[in-house]
Protein backbone atom coordinates (compact mmCIF):
# COMPACT_ATOMS: atom_id res chain seq x y z
CA UNK A 1 0.00 0.00 0.00
CA UNK A 2 1.59 3.49 -1.17
CA UNK A 3 2.20 5.77 1.75
CA UNK A 4 1.44 9.62 1.59
CA UNK A 5 4.60 10.44 1.24
CA UNK A 6 3.97 10.29 -2.70
CA UNK A 7 1.70 13.83 -2.04
CA UNK A 8 5.10 15.21 -0.99
CA UNK A 9 7.41 17.91 -3.22
CA UNK A 10 10.56 15.95 -4.75
CA UNK A 11 12.30 18.93 -2.99
CA UNK A 12 10.76 17.66 0.73
CA UNK A 13 11.59 14.14 -0.38
CA UNK A 14 15.21 14.63 -1.35
CA UNK A 15 16.13 16.40 1.65
CA UNK A 16 14.54 13.74 3.88
CA UNK A 17 16.83 10.93 1.73
CA UNK A 18 19.78 13.25 2.21
CA UNK A 19 19.25 13.35 6.28
CA UNK A 20 18.48 9.72 6.44
CA UNK A 21 21.64 8.98 4.52
CA UNK A 22 23.66 11.32 7.30
CA UNK A 23 22.12 10.03 10.48
CA UNK A 24 22.26 6.21 9.15
CA UNK A 25 26.02 7.06 8.37
CA UNK A 26 25.75 3.82 5.72
CA UNK A 27 27.98 5.87 3.11
CA UNK A 28 31.19 8.00 3.39
CA UNK A 29 30.91 11.60 4.68
CA UNK A 30 32.10 12.72 1.37
CA UNK A 31 29.90 10.51 -0.28
CA UNK A 32 27.16 12.54 1.34
CA UNK A 33 28.85 15.78 0.72
CA UNK A 34 28.57 15.30 -3.34
CA UNK A 35 25.10 13.57 -2.90
CA UNK A 36 23.93 16.94 -0.80
CA UNK A 37 25.88 18.72 -4.11
CA UNK A 38 24.08 17.13 -7.06
CA UNK A 39 20.55 17.56 -5.29
CA UNK A 40 20.33 21.21 -4.30
CA UNK A 41 22.69 22.14 -7.57
CA UNK A 42 20.88 20.30 -9.89
CA UNK A 43 18.31 18.17 -8.93
CA UNK A 44 16.24 20.07 -6.90
CA UNK A 45 15.95 22.93 -9.70
CA UNK A 46 14.65 21.05 -12.07
CA UNK A 47 12.59 18.44 -10.30
CA UNK A 48 12.06 19.96 -6.86
CA UNK A 49 8.32 21.43 -7.05
CA UNK A 50 7.02 18.52 -8.75
CA UNK A 51 5.26 16.09 -6.10
CA UNK A 52 7.29 13.00 -5.64
CA UNK A 53 4.25 10.46 -7.60
CA UNK A 54 4.65 12.90 -10.27
CA UNK A 55 8.46 12.07 -11.27
CA UNK A 56 7.64 9.06 -14.46
CA UNK A 57 10.48 7.90 -17.03
CA UNK A 58 9.38 11.10 -18.95
CA UNK A 59 10.56 13.79 -15.99
CA UNK A 60 13.74 11.67 -15.94
CA UNK A 61 14.42 11.91 -19.09
CA UNK A 62 13.40 14.98 -18.74
CA UNK A 63 16.02 16.12 -16.41
CA UNK A 64 18.76 14.66 -18.21
CA UNK A 65 18.32 16.58 -21.09
CA UNK A 66 18.30 19.81 -19.28
CA UNK A 67 21.59 18.34 -17.62
CA UNK A 68 23.10 17.82 -21.03
CA UNK A 69 22.41 21.37 -22.20
CA UNK A 70 24.40 23.09 -19.37
CA UNK A 71 27.21 21.44 -21.25
CA UNK A 72 27.95 19.41 -18.36
CA UNK A 73 30.93 16.53 -18.29
CA UNK A 74 29.38 13.30 -18.13
CA UNK A 75 30.80 11.97 -15.16
CA UNK A 76 28.36 15.31 -13.67
CA UNK A 77 25.25 14.01 -15.82
CA UNK A 78 26.09 10.48 -14.69
CA UNK A 79 26.46 10.91 -11.03
CA UNK A 80 23.15 13.39 -10.63
CA UNK A 81 21.21 10.40 -12.51
CA UNK A 82 23.07 7.58 -9.82
CA UNK A 83 21.77 10.12 -7.32
CA UNK A 84 18.35 10.45 -8.65
CA UNK A 85 18.05 6.42 -9.10
CA UNK A 86 19.38 5.70 -5.69
CA UNK A 87 16.91 8.09 -3.89
CA UNK A 88 13.86 7.28 -5.81
CA UNK A 89 14.98 3.25 -5.42
CA UNK A 90 14.43 4.35 -1.20
CA UNK A 91 11.09 6.36 -1.91
CA UNK A 92 10.11 2.66 -3.06
CA UNK A 93 11.43 0.87 -0.71
CA UNK A 94 9.56 3.39 2.08
CA UNK A 95 6.37 2.46 -0.14
CA UNK A 96 5.91 6.61 -0.88
CA UNK A 97 5.88 5.54 -4.85
CA UNK A 98 4.80 2.04 -6.29
CA UNK A 99 8.09 1.76 -9.16
CA UNK A 100 10.85 3.56 -9.66
CA UNK A 101 10.82 5.60 -12.97
CA UNK A 102 14.96 5.71 -13.26
CA UNK A 103 15.96 2.38 -12.64
CA UNK A 104 15.46 0.79 -16.04
CA UNK A 105 16.83 4.26 -17.44
CA UNK A 106 20.75 4.42 -17.09
CA UNK A 107 21.81 1.87 -19.57
CA UNK A 108 19.90 4.92 -22.33
CA UNK A 109 21.16 7.84 -19.97
CA UNK A 110 24.41 6.82 -20.11
CA UNK A 111 24.39 6.20 -23.87
CA UNK A 112 22.97 10.18 -24.43
CA UNK A 113 25.97 11.81 -21.84
CA UNK A 114 29.00 9.41 -23.64
CA UNK A 115 31.02 11.30 -25.44
CA UNK A 116 34.35 10.55 -27.13
CA UNK A 117 37.01 9.33 -25.42
CA UNK A 118 39.95 12.34 -24.91
CA UNK A 119 42.99 11.56 -27.21
CA UNK A 120 45.48 10.45 -24.90
CA UNK A 121 48.66 12.99 -24.38
CA UNK A 122 51.68 12.70 -23.49
CA UNK A 123 55.71 13.81 -23.81
CA UNK A 124 58.02 12.17 -25.56
CA UNK A 125 61.44 11.14 -23.89
CA UNK A 126 63.42 14.66 -25.27
CA UNK A 127 60.32 16.61 -24.41
CA UNK A 128 59.94 14.79 -20.85
CA UNK A 129 63.47 15.45 -20.23
CA UNK A 130 63.10 19.32 -21.14
CA UNK A 131 59.90 19.41 -18.80
CA UNK A 132 62.08 17.87 -16.03
CA UNK A 133 64.97 20.79 -16.20
CA UNK A 134 61.65 23.56 -16.75
CA UNK A 135 60.38 23.03 -13.47
CA UNK A 136 63.46 23.65 -11.90
CA UNK A 137 63.15 26.42 -9.08
CA UNK A 138 59.02 25.71 -9.59
CA UNK A 139 57.12 25.38 -5.95
CA UNK A 140 55.43 22.28 -7.21
CA UNK A 141 59.21 21.38 -8.83
CA UNK A 142 59.35 18.09 -6.44
CA UNK A 143 55.02 17.10 -7.55
CA UNK A 144 55.77 17.13 -11.20
CA UNK A 145 58.98 15.26 -11.13
CA UNK A 146 57.07 12.74 -8.77
CA UNK A 147 54.10 12.78 -11.42
CA UNK A 148 56.23 11.80 -14.33
CA UNK A 149 58.42 9.37 -13.05
CA UNK A 150 56.28 7.27 -11.00
CA UNK A 151 52.95 7.65 -12.80
CA UNK A 152 51.02 8.29 -9.36
CA UNK A 153 47.88 10.15 -9.64
CA UNK A 154 47.37 13.65 -8.30
CA UNK A 155 45.55 13.17 -5.33
CA UNK A 156 47.92 9.74 -4.34
CA UNK A 157 50.75 12.35 -4.15
CA UNK A 158 49.02 15.09 -2.68
CA UNK A 159 47.93 12.50 -0.07
CA UNK A 160 51.50 11.62 0.57
CA UNK A 161 52.73 11.61 4.26
CA UNK A 162 56.59 11.89 5.23
CA UNK A 163 56.59 8.60 6.63
CA UNK A 164 55.59 7.40 3.25
CA UNK A 165 58.61 8.02 2.19
CA UNK A 166 62.09 5.44 2.33
CA UNK A 167 64.17 8.20 0.57
CA UNK A 168 67.63 6.14 2.16
CA UNK A 169 66.14 3.03 0.26
CA UNK A 170 64.54 4.55 -2.74
CA UNK A 171 60.66 4.31 -2.37
CA UNK A 172 57.64 4.85 -1.28
CA UNK A 173 54.15 3.56 -0.33
CA UNK A 174 51.14 4.57 -1.04
CA UNK A 175 48.57 4.07 1.34
CA UNK A 176 45.63 6.85 0.73
CA UNK A 177 44.47 9.72 -1.66
CA UNK A 178 43.23 13.31 -0.89
CA UNK A 179 40.57 14.03 -2.37
CA UNK A 180 38.23 17.28 -2.99
CA UNK A 181 34.93 16.78 -1.81
CA UNK A 182 31.65 19.00 -2.17
CA UNK A 183 30.66 19.78 0.87
CA UNK A 184 29.28 23.29 1.43
CA UNK A 185 31.16 26.61 2.73
CA UNK A 186 28.59 26.91 5.89
CA UNK A 187 30.05 23.09 6.36
CA UNK A 188 33.43 23.40 6.38
CA UNK A 189 35.18 22.06 9.18
CA UNK A 190 39.02 22.46 10.17
CA UNK A 191 39.56 19.90 7.39
CA UNK A 192 38.44 22.38 5.04
CA UNK A 193 37.26 20.46 1.33
CA UNK A 194 39.51 17.90 1.75
CA UNK A 195 39.50 14.44 2.86
CA UNK A 196 42.09 11.06 2.81
CA UNK A 197 40.95 8.21 1.66
CA UNK A 198 42.31 4.70 1.71
CA UNK A 199 42.70 3.32 -2.00
CA UNK A 200 39.46 1.28 -3.27
CA UNK A 201 41.63 -1.32 -4.48
CA UNK A 202 44.24 -3.25 -3.20
CA UNK A 203 46.05 -2.63 -6.58
CA UNK A 204 45.98 0.86 -5.47
CA UNK A 205 47.71 0.36 -2.39
CA UNK A 206 51.08 -0.40 -3.42
CA UNK A 207 55.01 0.27 -2.63
CA UNK A 208 57.06 1.62 -5.92
CA UNK A 209 60.72 2.92 -6.57
CA UNK A 210 61.02 5.46 -7.52
CA UNK A 211 64.88 7.08 -8.87
CA UNK A 212 67.70 9.25 -7.78
CA UNK A 213 66.09 12.23 -9.50
CA UNK A 214 62.95 11.96 -7.78
CA UNK A 215 64.52 11.49 -4.48
CA UNK A 216 66.86 14.57 -5.32
CA UNK A 217 63.32 16.59 -5.57
CA UNK A 218 61.94 15.28 -2.40
CA UNK A 219 64.65 16.09 -0.18
CA UNK A 220 64.14 19.78 -1.92
CA UNK A 221 60.77 19.43 -0.69
CA UNK A 222 61.44 18.83 2.34
CA UNK A 223 63.90 21.76 2.82
CA UNK A 224 61.39 24.12 1.33
CA UNK A 225 58.98 22.98 3.35
CA UNK A 226 61.33 23.80 6.77
CA UNK A 227 61.35 27.16 5.15
CA UNK A 228 57.35 27.52 4.74
CA UNK A 229 56.58 26.02 8.61
CA UNK A 230 59.53 28.73 9.63
CA UNK A 231 57.91 31.55 8.35
CA UNK A 232 54.54 30.25 9.31
CA UNK A 233 55.49 30.09 13.06
CA UNK A 234 52.21 29.55 15.10
CA UNK A 235 50.06 29.21 11.99
CA UNK A 236 51.54 26.42 10.99
CA UNK A 237 48.85 22.77 11.04
CA UNK A 238 50.80 20.02 10.83
CA UNK A 239 49.55 16.95 8.81
CA UNK A 240 52.68 15.28 7.67
CA UNK A 241 51.52 15.76 4.20
CA UNK A 242 54.47 15.81 1.65
CA UNK A 243 52.87 18.58 -0.61
CA UNK A 244 51.19 21.39 1.75
CA UNK A 245 49.65 25.35 1.34
CA UNK A 246 52.18 28.34 3.19
CA UNK A 247 50.16 27.04 6.70
CA UNK A 248 50.46 23.02 6.02
CA UNK A 249 46.88 22.46 4.87
CA UNK A 250 46.41 20.49 2.06
CA UNK A 251 46.99 21.29 -1.23
CA UNK A 252 43.99 22.66 -3.61
CA UNK A 253 44.29 20.56 -6.73
CA UNK A 254 42.85 23.43 -8.60
CA UNK A 255 45.41 25.48 -7.83
CA UNK A 256 47.67 22.67 -8.76
CA UNK A 257 46.38 22.25 -12.24
CA UNK A 258 46.25 26.26 -12.37
CA UNK A 259 50.29 26.51 -11.80
CA UNK A 260 50.83 23.54 -13.88
CA UNK A 261 48.97 25.15 -16.75
CA UNK A 262 51.10 28.82 -16.23
CA UNK A 263 53.85 26.42 -16.26
CA UNK A 264 53.56 24.84 -19.14
CA UNK A 265 52.93 28.30 -21.19
CA UNK A 266 55.82 29.82 -19.63
CA UNK A 267 57.98 27.58 -20.84
CA UNK A 268 56.43 26.79 -24.40
CA UNK A 269 54.86 23.62 -24.02
CA UNK A 270 51.58 23.03 -25.60
CA UNK A 271 48.18 22.76 -22.87
CA UNK A 272 47.80 19.09 -21.90
CA UNK A 273 46.16 17.88 -18.38
CA UNK A 274 48.08 17.32 -15.42
CA UNK A 275 46.77 13.43 -15.54
CA UNK A 276 48.71 13.27 -19.02
CA UNK A 277 52.10 13.39 -16.75
CA UNK A 278 50.94 9.76 -15.47
CA UNK A 279 50.11 9.03 -19.73
CA UNK A 280 53.76 10.25 -20.10
CA UNK A 281 54.94 7.85 -17.66
CA UNK A 282 53.65 4.79 -19.08
CA UNK A 283 54.57 5.99 -22.35
CA UNK A 284 57.96 6.45 -21.21
CA UNK A 285 57.77 2.39 -20.14
CA UNK A 286 56.49 1.09 -22.40
CA UNK A 287 58.83 2.89 -25.08
CA UNK A 288 61.97 1.06 -23.28
CA UNK A 289 60.25 -1.83 -22.87
CA UNK A 290 59.07 -2.48 -19.37
CA UNK A 291 56.23 -5.53 -19.48
CA UNK A 292 52.50 -4.42 -19.22
CA UNK A 293 52.20 -6.30 -16.09
CA UNK A 294 54.44 -4.47 -14.63
CA UNK A 295 53.34 -0.88 -15.46
CA UNK A 296 49.88 -2.46 -14.54
CA UNK A 297 51.22 -3.09 -11.00
CA UNK A 298 53.68 0.45 -10.90
CA UNK A 299 50.45 2.33 -11.80
CA UNK A 300 47.89 0.87 -9.58
CA UNK A 301 45.78 -0.56 -12.26
CA UNK A 302 43.26 -3.33 -11.24
CA UNK A 303 44.03 -5.54 -13.81
CA UNK A 304 46.50 -5.59 -17.22
CA UNK A 305 43.01 -5.06 -19.39
CA UNK A 306 42.91 -1.61 -18.03
CA UNK A 307 46.19 -1.03 -19.14
CA UNK A 308 46.47 -2.41 -22.04
CA UNK A 309 42.79 -0.93 -23.23
CA UNK A 310 44.48 2.46 -22.38
CA UNK A 311 48.16 1.89 -23.89
CA UNK A 312 47.81 -1.46 -25.90
CA UNK A 313 48.14 1.29 -29.13
CA UNK A 314 51.66 2.25 -28.38
CA UNK A 315 52.88 -1.34 -28.19
CA UNK A 316 51.94 -1.48 -32.05
CA UNK A 317 56.03 -1.03 -32.81
CA UNK A 318 56.38 -4.29 -30.74
CA UNK A 319 54.57 -6.29 -33.38
CA UNK A 320 57.19 -5.18 -36.49
CA UNK A 321 59.98 -6.02 -33.72
CA UNK A 322 57.95 -9.75 -33.47
CA UNK A 323 58.44 -10.00 -37.39
CA UNK A 324 62.11 -8.80 -37.44
CA UNK A 325 62.87 -11.38 -34.71
CA UNK A 326 60.94 -14.28 -36.82
CA UNK A 327 62.92 -13.29 -39.81
CA UNK A 328 65.97 -13.33 -37.73
CA UNK A 329 65.36 -16.84 -36.63
CA UNK A 330 63.98 -18.23 -39.74
CA UNK A 331 65.56 -15.88 -42.49
CA UNK A 332 68.59 -18.15 -43.38
CA UNK A 333 66.76 -21.32 -43.50
CA UNK A 334 63.76 -20.12 -45.86
CA UNK A 335 66.25 -18.50 -47.96
CA UNK A 336 67.71 -21.82 -48.23
CA UNK A 337 64.68 -23.49 -49.02
CA UNK A 338 64.16 -21.22 -51.49
CA UNK A 339 67.36 -21.62 -53.42
CA UNK A 340 66.83 -25.64 -52.57
CA UNK A 341 63.03 -25.26 -54.10
CA UNK A 342 64.41 -23.75 -57.12
CA UNK A 343 67.36 -25.94 -58.09
CA UNK A 344 65.59 -29.35 -56.98
CA UNK A 345 61.87 -28.69 -57.51
CA UNK A 346 61.59 -29.26 -53.58
CA UNK A 347 57.89 -28.40 -52.21
CA UNK A 348 57.43 -27.84 -48.62
CA UNK A 349 53.62 -28.87 -47.73
CA UNK A 350 52.08 -28.34 -44.41
CA UNK A 351 52.81 -30.97 -42.53
CA UNK A 352 55.60 -31.84 -44.61
CA UNK A 353 53.01 -33.64 -46.97
CA UNK A 354 54.63 -34.85 -50.03
CA UNK A 355 52.70 -35.09 -53.20
CA UNK A 356 52.50 -38.22 -55.04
Amino acid sequence: MQREGGERTAKEFFEEFLTYYERDGCVAPSTLHDYRYHVRAHIAPVLGKLKLQEIDHKRVDSFMKTMLDKNLSQRTCQYAYAVIRRALQFAVDWKYIPSNPASARMRAAKRRVSAPLSKIRFLTADESRAFVEAVRGDRYEALYILAITTGMRQGEMLGLQWSDLDLENGNLTINRALHRTKRPRSEVGPDGWFELRHPKTAGSRRTIEIPEVTVAALHGQKAFQAELKAVAGSSWQEQKLVFTTNVGTPVDTSNVLHSFQRLLKRTGFDKMRFYDLRHTHASLLISVGVHPKKIAERLGHASIKLTMDLYGHLFEGSDRESAARMQKMFGDNSEQSRIAGGRGKLSILPGNRKLG
